[in-house]
């Protein structure tokens, strides 16, 4: 008989355990989700991003902002990052992730022109964290050709996320009792303690939401655990986030073939 209730409780207890797991892992796929936005919404975030990333981050404002957005090769693009569609007509977005005393010229406007004509679209943005020369806002306003310096930036992603949101923390479970608790977010796990006394180390870093994907984050095919982009020797894929308890990869697809950034 004590055998028998031995087994029963350690039964109970990895079923809790397994409980606790499964429902760790959707708040740290909640959280990271929520952070993700919280950072996008965050206007100095994009003077941070590396040019491709900028691309993908700007795109999303146009689609939050009612736009059907089709996003080219990050090469070779023609002269423009992405297609729009809104109210019917159609549009050509080009982006610049230039210093903030670097100038857009009217060149880099001249080659978006062409673009829209090639196109047949009926108008153009050039977003770029930078400015603008003189002689590009004349041409500008005069090929219809809407510019967002780093000011006007700003403001775009303000209208894109109307409600700002602090990065700075996360929401975690405490395995041992299963409470929710608030811990710091840093490049390193951070550690807090939950309203027990449990220590509760966070399982999300800076690095698990300052990325942009080029589709939903996928989730690990062994584990179950939402993955991460590595960046390894030159190379981009996914990596799981229970590394290195779980060693999976999966390749990065590249943006010829996806075109959503981030789902809502």
């Amino acid at each position: 008989m004590e055998c028998e209730a031995e087994k029963r409780r350690l039964q109970n207890q990895w079923e809790l355990a397994a409980e606790r797991e499964r429902a760790s892992k959707e708040l740290r796929g909640r959280e990271i989700k929520r952070l993700s936005e919280a950072w996008l919404g965050n206007a100095n975030t994009y003077l941070e991003m590396p040019p491709r990333q900028f691309e993908d981050a700007v795109a999303e404002l146009f689609r939050r902002l009612g736009y059907k957005v089709k996003q080219t090769p990050f090469t070779r693009d023609g002269g423009k990052d992405a297609i729009l569609r809104k109210g019917g007509k159609k549009y050509l977005l080009e982006c610049k992730r230039y210093g903030p005393a670097q100038g857009v010229g009217r060149r880099d406007l001249q080659i978006l022109f062409a673009a829209m004509h090639a196109e047949g679209a009926a108008g153009g943005f050039c977003v770029t964290t930078g400015s603008f020369t003189s002689t590009a806002k004349e041409y500008a306003a005069a090929v219809n050709i809407t510019l967002y310096d780093w000011s006007r930036l700003a403001f775009l992603v303000n209208e894109a996320y109307p409600e700002s949101a602090d990065f700075s923390e996360a929401s975690v479970m405490c395995r041992e009792c299963g409470l929710v608790t608030t811990v710091p977010v840093d490049v390193l796990p951070a550690s807090a303690q939950c309203r027990n006394g449990h220590a509760v180390t966070s399982n999300i870093v800076i690095a698990d939401f300052r990325i942009l994907a080029e589709a939903e984050v996928p989730y690990c095919e062994t584990c179950g655990a939402p993955m991460r982009l590595v960046k390894w020797h030159g190379r981009e894929f996914w990596g799981c986030t229970s590394y290195p308890k779980c060693r999976s990869t999966k390749p990065l697809r590249s943006r010829a073939q996806d075109s959503l950034v981030l789902r809502r």
